[in-house]
């Protein structure tokens, strides 16, 4: 049981503005990372005690982290870097671990060595995108290019990508020119983000990811199993061209990842990660919180402070 200090919104409007406007299933308890200070542990917990200070997600049917104290598993928490505070690690476990599930689970790059791919990630000014372009960098991929608008270009530029304005006239030769991409990530859905299949690396097992899944729209819409056969034949919609050509697409969705958790706070720690803290917000002022995230444009994290 964490005491937590920050909890994070990110992802957040998703989870209660994708469900059915007339749905029952509450109490929903939103928020899927915090940061805090140890209160309790399981009898099965080992490397965990009382007053440790962690950061940590909680899995995706479990109770969220907007809560004065939050339960989650010890795999799940890692060591509060000492060079942040508490708001500050509370901005990150959720984005990492998130990008983490794309990169590593779904697209198969290897962060334990320096990964050969070359990736454009489209959305890299947000929160996942732009901890995306930090952990690419991290783990020494040399070219990470990133679709966003003119005013995050210096902003991407700086954590180590190569900027591309989504609006420019001629974006598709920019990106022609920049490929072929063996890791195609998407953070946002766009048109621009469903025709850049066209500069993935032909027969070169190139995977184009998104993590904007109609799964949680479409089971509340229709239905679990409906909704789950709903989601499967858009996917294979959206797979099947590619397959005939060596490049292959799938979603990928938020799941916690000890390994991701430990190399976080390491990097974290060695000042190769960096929180991205757009706004910090008390829980009287959630109501605003909520109203900045649906807008779905920004640049990094807001997190709510207890």
């Amino acid at each position: 049981m964490v005491k937590g200090y920050g909890r994070a919104l990110l992802g957040l409007w998703k989870e209660v503005a994708e469900r059915d406007r007339n749905a029952s299933r509450f109490p929903l308890t939103a928020g899927r990372d915090c940061a805090g200070v140890v209160e309790m542990v399981g009898g099965d917990v080992k490397n965990l005690r009382q007053g440790d200070e962690v950061m940590a997600v909680v899995p995706g049917f479990w109770p969220g982290s907007h809560a004065e104290y939050v339960v989650t598993e010890e795999s799940c928490c890692s060591a509060k870097p000492n060079n942040l505070d508490f708001t500050q690690a509370a901005a990150l476990p959720y984005v990492a671990s998130t990008a983490w599930a794309a990169l590593v689970s779904v697209a198969r790059m290897d962060p334990r060595k320096k990964p050969s791919e070359r990736v454009l990630i489209h959305g890299g000014a947000g929160g996942v995108g732009s901890m995306a372009i930090q952990m690419l960098k991290a783990w020494g991929v040399d070219k990470v290019v990133t679709t966003c608008s003119k005013d995050s270009a210096d902003f991407v530029r700086g954590l180590g990508a190569i900027p591309i304005d989504y609006r420019a006239v001629d974006v598709h030769d920019q990106l022609i020119a920049e490929g072929p991409f063996e890791v195609i990530f998407d953070c946002v859905n766009s048109d621009l983000a469903r025709w850049s299949d066209r500069v993935m690396g032909v027969w070169r097992n190139s995977v184009h990811v998104s993590i904007v899944s109609p799964l949680l729209r479409d089971t509340d819409r229709y239905g679990v199993a409906a909704g789950l056969a709903s989601n499967a034949v858009k996917h294979f919609c959206r797979s099947y061209e590619g397959a005939f050509r060596g490049r292959w697409f799938s979603y990928a969705y938020f799941s916690p990842s000890h390994e991701c958790m430990q190399q976080l706070s390491k990097f974290a720690t060695e000042g190769k990660i960096k929180p991205i803290v757009e706004r910090v917000q008390s829980f009287e002022e959630l109501p605003a919180a909520y109203e900045k995230v649906s807008q779905l444009h920004g640049r990094g994290k807001t997190v709510l402070t207890w």
